[in-house]
């Protein structure tokens, strides 16, 4: 693992060259656990070499166990709407997140400073890269950048112990409980073991179902359609605060029997958002909707994946013509035949062998 290690002092050298500056870490799509733990950790690096770094996120956290993470362990950061706020950034940063580009203007082009992910690697320009898909969730890579970092300087003990739970939640939620996790993520788990609150994790985890959730999921239940291994379902309209409940959704129909990728939708503020999650470790979740989506809908669509999950986002109005119904029919008929053309048996070849 040293390969993940071994990278805290070039990721401090490149955050000291804005000593005494002030920039921020964006989380971007929907604030998560990997996202937000990831940053605040990215925070503390910076602050050890006189940075002043703030955690914007550009969504609302929705889930009611992500509202419960976000403020038991008290993790500073601040929702932006509309544009960014008025300050003398110098650079900014991303985590958790294949799309670096931000989702509101800015006064001046920043430069991207840092940019840590767990996805497929894509060019984004930072000063700092680090994108490995090795790692479970970017908590991973943050745990040792962040174990590295207790090694040079005493920190407060709540605030460690505060940082190394969020984390580890993060590690967490991104493996599945650690079904999905690999050596990379059990390594960093135990780093983090020896600060971590297990009295505050239990109390995240067992935050109530919300609602919200029982709504979208009554909804997907009464559209789902399973062929061939793969089941989509429509969440309908689902508002700007419950959109995590998409998520939550395709979670609870992903151990459906007879279900091998599940991919649940809705129309959230005039988009589509979309949540894929699979058992197939040798399906590509990015190549599979972006090869369905994009393609046969005629316009690059925002897909993101990594293994056994992944997700998308179009606009309606780039969907037919803007009209719901004719819309969620023609993504789902893109992800089925994209589905059917991936499982396709090759007849043609199986003709050209001679029978034994």
């Amino acid at each position: 693992m040293e390969v993940l290690s071994s990278r805290t002092e070039e990721l401090l050298a490149v955050l000291g060259r804005h000593a005494g500056k002030r920039m921020f870490v964006a989380v971007l799509g929907s604030p998560d656990p990997d996202g937000l733990a990831s940053a605040w950790a990215l925070k503390l690096l910076a602050r050890h070499v006189g940075v002043s770094m703030d955690i914007f996120t550009f969504e609302v956290v929705s889930r009611p166990d992500n509202m419960v993470f976000a403020q038991l362990l008290g993790i500073p950061f601040r929702q932006i709407t509309g544009r960014l706020p008025r300050i003398a950034f110098s650079a900014c940063a991303v985590v958790d997140r294949q799309n670096a580009r931000l989702p509101v203007p800015q006064p001046k082009r920043l430069p991207l400073l840092v940019h840590i992910d767990h996805h497929a690697p894509v060019p984004t320009g930072a000063v700092y890269s680090q994108q490995n898909p090795a790692a479970g969730s970017t908590c991973t890579l943050m745990a040792f950048h962040f174990a590295n970092l207790l090694q040079m300087a005493p920190f407060d003990p709540n605030e460690t112990c505060r940082v190394a739970t969020a984390l580890m939640y993060g590690i967490r939620t991104d493996t599945m409980d650690f079904v999905t996790a690999r050596a990379a993520d059990h390594q960093a788990a135990a780093l983090l073991a020896p600060y971590a609150s297990a009295e505050m994790t239990r109390t995240i985890v067992q935050t109530p179902l919300g609602k919200t959730f029982l709504e979208t999921l009554t909804t997907a239940l009464r559209t789902v359609q399973t062929k061939n291994g793969l089941t989509v379902a429509y969440a309908g309209k689902v508002g700007r605060r419950a959109r995590d409940t998409i998520g939550e959704t395709a979670d609870f129909l992903s151990r459906a029997e007879g279900t091998n990728t599940i991919i649940v939708f809705g129309l959230v503020n005039g988009r589509f958002n979309g949540s894929l999650r699979a058992q197939d470790p040798t399906l590509d979740p990015y190549a599979f909707l972006d090869g369905a989506l994009s393609t046969r809908l005629g316009f690059p669509v925002d897909c993101g994946g990594r293994t056994f999950s992944g997700g998308f986002s179009a606009a309606l109005s780039d969907v037919a013509g803007g009209n719901e119904e004719a819309a969620r029919t023609q993504i789902t008929d893109a992800l089925m035949t994209a589905w059917a053309a991936r499982r396709l048996p090759k007849r043609a070849s199986a003709r050209r062998t001679p029978k034994a």
